[in-house]
């Protein structure tokens, strides 16, 4: 009994091991909808949700976010809906079910050409156990809404904005599109190992009995 248990115990810690450094699925939020957004048109939102996020205000008692379509002369454009945020606003997200997530990259761009300065985009990730992480990208002030040049720039995380639970975006006049983050998916190997696990467990009960 005793060497069943620990067997038993031992693939348990192998497990544990096994689901820290599993596969990881990244995914993109686009910002497409539902529900769809049309061009030329922008509204105010206090939530918006898509592929297991959710968007809201830091403060949704004080200011909202924008989301647009495209097609407006003196808003960035990049050919696809996108979230941006006019002075005042604010933004924190989060997966719906509140689980853990590693940031990757994300689109940013200037608020309009009516204030086409570069501007600097704080994000501030909290981890489970209280610890924060921040840093701070600036865009390169380089926009012309409909016309040729690109407005979007993409910018990198490192790899301490890993395990969070929440990020917030304690700053306005930013647009903001492709939000690139990877979540925690099992893999093939640690199926395997569970299998055999029964199986080992199985085995060392026959030869006992």
């Amino acid at each position: 009994m005793k060497s069943t248990l620990n067997i038993f115990f031992g693939l348990c810690a192998l497990l544990s091991l096994l689901s820290q450094t599993c596969a990881q699925g990244t995914m993109t939020v686009t910002f497409d909808g539902p529900p769809f957004q049309p061009p030329d048109t922008d509204y105010g939102y206090s939530l918006y949700t898509e592929s297991g996020m959710f968007f809201m205000p830091i403060d949704p008692a004080r200011s909202q976010f924008g989301r647009t379509g495209g097609g407006i002369a003196f808003f960035p454009e990049n050919g696809t809906a996108y979230l941006h945020a006019a002075l005042g606003d604010s933004l924190v997200f989060a997966r719906n079910d509140l689980s853990a997530f590693d940031l990757v990259s994300v689109d940013l761009a200037e608020y309009s050409t009516v204030v086409p300065s570069a501007v600097k985009v704080p994000f501030v990730g909290y981890r489970p156990d209280g610890s924060i992480v921040t840093v701070s990208f600036t865009t390169d002030g380089i926009i012309d809404g409909t016309g040729p040049l690109a407005d979007f720039q993409t910018f990198y995380f490192d790899s301490r904005f890993s395990g969070l639970v929440r990020v917030e975006i304690p700053a306005s006049l930013w647009s903001l599109d492709n939000l690139v983050i990877s979540v925690p998916e099992p893999g093939s190997g640690l199926l395997l190992i569970l299998a055999g696990g029964f199986f080992a467990l199985r085995l060392v009960r026959k030869r006992r009995t």
